[in-house]
């Protein structure tokens, strides 16, 4: 009995030191306050503008074979981190605005869009988009050529169809509607500017040597007519 009593003792105090082991450590706290976590941004801006905005691009009084600059802006990251430049073209619309002598004995048909190949990318009667090629371009070349508003050899080029007519001729050689042009090979950084370019070209029907020509549309037929489409530039994260 004596030897069960000083077992339990033992255990006691055993289970006492350990207790007594455990609050006798010494110990030290620090506290961090105010931790903040700021989300960064993305803000394109056209021109020192954010938009919409309405006729930025245009060229009146076009002419078969000719080019014309339908105008430069800035373009710039005013955010805080990288952002890839996008550009998509949508909502294409030729439009016919009536129909005068010339354009009529060349065969065109008043409410009726005269299109050679059958392929259709644009609402409206008119048949001046079948003769455009488009081209969008940043306007950094070297030396001279940057910020000179033309387009130049060593300037970056987003897309052309030039040299193949039409945008609208073909499924094949037309200029993609609702797809990002650029297709990542342009970065702005946070605060960077670049000079961004559109340029047109009215092909000329008598000269244009790619093969079967305009198959019977005639730059007759485009009298008059006008093009308006969308331009959607945009920046996406870089990853």
């Amino acid at each position: 009995m004596k030897r069960i009593i000083l077992g339990v003792f033992a255990i006691s105090l055993a289970l006492a030191l350990a207790v007594g082991a455990t609050v006798s450590q010494f110990e030290d706290t620090e506290t961090s306050t105010g931790n903040t976590f700021t989300a960064g941004s993305l803000d394109l801006t056209v021109g020192g503008q954010d938009g919409p905005f309405s006729n930025y691009f245009t060229a009146t009084n076009m002419a078969p074979g000719h080019s014309y600059i339908g105008g430069c802006y800035d373009v710039r990251n005013a955010g805080s981190l990288p952002g890839a430049l996008t550009l998509k073209v949508n909502n294409v619309v030729s439009n016919e605005n009536g129909e005068i002598e010339p354009e009529l004995s060349d065969g065109d048909v008043a409410a009726t869009e005269i299109d050679p190949s059958g392929y259709d990318a644009n609402t409206g009667n008119g048949e001046l988009w079948d003769q455009l090629d488009v081209k969008f371009f940043i306007d950094d070349g070297a030396g001279s050529h940057a910020g000179n508003g033309v387009w130049d050899w060593d300037d970056h080029a987003i897309f052309s169809n030039f040299g193949t007519p039409s945008s609208d001729y073909s499924g094949y050689y037309s200029l993609p509607l609702n797809t990002d042009l650029v297709g990542g090979t342009m970065t702005l950084t946070a605060g960077q500017t670049r000079r961004f370019c559109t340029e047109v070209y009215f092909v000329d029907d008598d000269t244009n040597w790619w093969w079967g020509g305009q198959a019977g549309l005639t730059n007759n037929m485009a009298m008059t007519d006008d093009v308006t489409f969308d331009m959607i530039l945009g920046l996406v994260q870089i990853p």
